[in-house]
This record gives structure tokens, sequence and C-alpha cells, in this order.
């Protein structure tokens, strides 16, 4: 397991790096909630993946992915609710401009980027073209 740790140690400091944002809009200030993030990611990931038909619109559907998964954060709380909820976009709108946020929709791209690729090397593996 030594090359585990050696990539562990090789991306440390880019999960440091996005770790305050993450913490602050992806889990309660202390700690991150990863099993609900990964699932929403995963999800929307898995049907960006299979929608893309060639490699090179891998920066548009990333764009895309992150996009979908700020509505997706609006959007949660208002229908757990049970009604239209009160959504400020005064207040959003400040909260975009904030650093821990552009960290968190950092953190979001990177992840995106990557898991779109993966997914799509596999369904190149699993659905082949004529």
């Amino acid at each position: 397991m030594e090359f585990l740790d050696q990539i562990m140690g090789y991306i440390q400091p880019a999960i440091d790096f996005f770790m305050p944002g993450l913490l602050a809009n992806a889990g309660d200030g202390t700690v991150v909630h990863w099993m609900p993030l990964g699932i929403q990611m995963g999800v929307i990931a898995l049907v960006l993946a299979l929608l893309m038909r060639e490699f090179g619109a891998i920066l548009i559907f990333t764009v895309v992915g992150v996009i979908i998964h700020v509505i997706v954060d609006v959007v949660m709380p208002m229908v757990r609710g049970g009604g239209a909820g009160d959504f400020d976009i005064a207040a959003f709108g400040q909260l975009v401009i904030q650093k821990p946020y552009l960290l968190y929709l950092g953190a979001l791209a990177i992840g995106y980027f990557v898991a779109i690729i993966v997914l799509s090397i596999i369904k190149g593996l699993i659905f082949r073209g004529d």
C-alpha cells in the first residue's frame, strides 16, 4: 500500500486547499458529509458521461455538471420542505462571490472532470460503437 501513500502525498495539498470550501458547503463546518456529496456527484456525472458523445466536450460537460450540482443544492431544501420555500437571490449572489464557495465550486469542477473522464472511458469499453 506504499503507492497509495505516495499518491495521497501528491494530492493531499490540493485536498487541504479545497477543504475550507467543502467544510462550509458540503458539511457542517467541522466535517464534510462525503456520502450525500458523492451520491449527488456520482449520479450527475454518470448521466453526463452517458450523454457525452466525444471526448472533446469534457470541459463543457464539467461546467454543466457544476451548474446542475449548484441548482440541485439550491432546490433540494425547497423540495424537502414541501413548498416553494423562500429563495433569496441576493443572499445567493453574496454567497457566490465568497472565497469558500468558490473553493467549493473548484472542488466540484475537479471532481466532475475526473469522474466524467473515468465514466466515459468505462462507457467506451462497454458500449462499443460501429
